[in-house]
């Protein structure tokens, strides 16, 4: 019998009082060959069995017993997105344990804030998504009952340490067995999505709701209605959970999960309202990114015709590029527009772009997939990322109603090739890959503003080998100075006393009367100001380091990386 696939989303956010991480323009993907899903580490044995399987066809006579030789690339989406059902259960809202710091919210204000989440993707208008008037229902989790549940009941023998997870049932195959029946699908409809809300009823989580209106970069103004954390809960609870307080507001919450309801996944553009990194933004609208992937799965068709597409390759030595971030830069503004990444065979296509001339760029995934594969994405395999980043060479013009095509050629990462990542706060390297990137997070600025001492680190960023600079007009970098940035949370100090057999490993770090047992993990990098025009249009930026001397111990010249999107001029 053929199997449908759970895929599951779960963002994990380990830093103080972090906005949730949510979905954006990547699409749930899932390979499959044989009705079976394709293991990412098989790709090669898989590629070479469907090459095998292609010769011995030629002989075959019989068509009953050909060998499978097609590999399937199946993206998630809703069968009716006119008609899309979801159901609150307020069930659990009240199972919280005596050691909860969260302030509880009542039943009308989670419904309130899931149609609030629900609201702002209807209101896109490029796309065509409605969903049928919430009810409240009551029932457990279960990806095969056909019902799409938004809960704050806690699932049972599963290990989730974050604030919410999407799981997300769907078709692979165009038979499967659901809800007891046989039935015939489209390969890769969603047949079932939950979403719940502190998976693990995690004591240390914080939700609250907000009010005011939605802002481009957001509003952490904004004032609290229900939940946070408690006032009166004891100190000693209080305590047990420092340097373990996750949460954030629940509309931003409910968007990623509706997100991934509609068969969307981690972006790798930092700003777009729904991001795969944690961020602290609070009712924040969405951005054009997070509008023209909506718009990718769903077109509104009347709108879409008059706007452009864009489809190309990313080619590495003549071999396909799988798994690169293809990003749409406004030349203009230096907004990131839009974005995609490359299957398999190194293919893109974005829809509904806008009408201008734009910057193209191909780069690698950044931050901890360097180490773990795509922790935070549903890929049905792993990405490249032995290349630089390259823009390509001319600005692209996008027309109405036409498709434009592209090949991007990307070079191959040499040993001083770097990646930039934008340090906000100090975690170890082991919390970076183990969280799939929460120490990133997009700068906000305001018009008129100055912000000194931002510390950018990764391998060759230095004032010696490249410049640092952000796209678009207004923004001006300066004072960039070679800089030891530290990575990990604290020193560790302990009470010590000198002895003739042992000496006291003694530090300006730490007190007098102790030495220290732990330094802190640094990194190369450097510090820099940045300084916005009082007349900047809000929205996100890009910034860029370029490298940009040649000699023999910097081979890396012109090579360029990007945090796409890591600048935010906030209204």
């Amino acid at each position: 019998m053929k199997k449908t696939i759970i895929y599951i989303s779960l963002c994990t956010i380990i830093l103080f009082l972090f906005s949730p991480c949510s979905t954006a323009f990547t699409r749930v993907v899932d390979l499959v060959f044989d009705g079976m899903s394709v293991d990412p580490e098989k790709i090669t044995e898989t590629l070479e069995t469907i090459k095998k399987n292609k010769l011995k066809n030629e002989t075959i006579k019989n068509p009953a017993k050909l060998k499978p030789d097609k590999l399937f690339t199946i993206y998630a989406m809703q069968a009716d997105p006119l008609n899309v059902k979801v159901e609150i259960d307020t069930s659990g809202n009240s199972v919280r344990t005596k050691k909860d710091i969260q302030l509880p919210i009542s039943n009308e204000e989670f419904l309130n804030k899931i149609a609030e989440a629900i609201m702002i993707w209807e209101s896109v208008d490029i796309a065509k998504v409605k969903f049928a008037p919430l009810k409240f229902a009551s029932g457990q989790v279960d990806t095969n009952d056909g019902k799409n549940i938004v809960t704050f009941r806690a699932i049972e023998d599963k290990d989730f340490g974050g604030s919410i997870v999407t799981i997300v049932n769907f078709a692979k195959t165009d038979t499967v067995t659901f809800m007891n029946q046989l039935i015939m699908v489209k390969p890769g409809t969603i047949l079932d999505a939950d979403i719940v809300i502190d998976p693990a009823n995690n004591p240390c989580i914080a939700i609250e709701t907000t009010e005011g209106t939605l802002k481009s970069g957001g509003d952490d103004s904004s004032p609290t209605i229900e939940g946070g954390i408690d006032p009166n809960i004891p100190a000693k609870d209080l305590e047990a959970c420092a340097g373990k307080i996750i949460g954030g507001d629940l509309t931003d919450l409910a968007v990623g999960g509706i997100g991934d309801l509609l068969g969307l996944t981690g972006s790798a553009i930092t700003s777009s309202a729904t991001s795969h990194v944690s961020k602290i933004m609070t009712r924040y609208e969405l951005t054009d990114d997070d509008k023209i992937g909506l718009a990718n799965i769903y077109p509104d068709t009347e709108k879409v015709k008059v706007l452009g597409t864009l489809k190309g390759r990313v080619t590495l030595n003549k071999r396909p590029v799988r798994g690169a971030h293809i990003v749409i830069e406004d030349t203009t503004t230096g907004e990131p527009v839009a974005s995609a990444v490359s299957d398999l065979i190194g293919r893109f296509t974005i829809i509904a772009i806008p009408p201008n001339t734009y910057n193209i760029y191909a780069e690698p995934l950044d931050g901890p997939i360097r180490k773990k594969g795509l922790p935070l994405n549903f890929f049905g395999f792993t990405a490249d990322l032995n290349f630089t980043t390259n823009l390509y060479p001319t600005p692209v013009v996008i027309s109405e109603g036409k498709t434009t095509r592209i090949k991007i050629q990307v070079n191959e990462l040499s040993a001083s090739a770097f990646n930039i990542n934008y340090q906000t706060n100090v975690l170890r390297e082991v919390n970076v890959n183990e969280s799939g990137g929460s120490a990133l997070l997009p700068i906000k600025i305001s018009p008129g503003q100055t912000l000194t001492n931002l510390q950018f680190w990764g391998d060759n960023i230095s004032t010696v080998f490249g410049t640092l600079s952000v796209s678009g007009p207004g923004i001006t970098v300066s004072n960039v100075m070679n800089a030891s940035i530290m990575i990990s949370p604290n020193v560790v100090c302990e009470d010590c006393d000198d002895t003739p057999e042992t000496m006291c490993n003694r530090s300006p770090l730490c007190p007098a009367t102790q030495e220290l047992t732990d330094e802190p993990d640094q990194v190369n990098g450097i510090t820099a100001d940045i300084t916005c025009a009082s007349d900047v249009t809000p929205g996100p930026r890009n910034i860029i380091f370029t490298g940009d001397q040649l000699d023999a111990t910097s081979p890396s010249f012109g090579l360029r990386d990007q945090i796409t999107g890591g600048l935010f001029v906030i209204e």
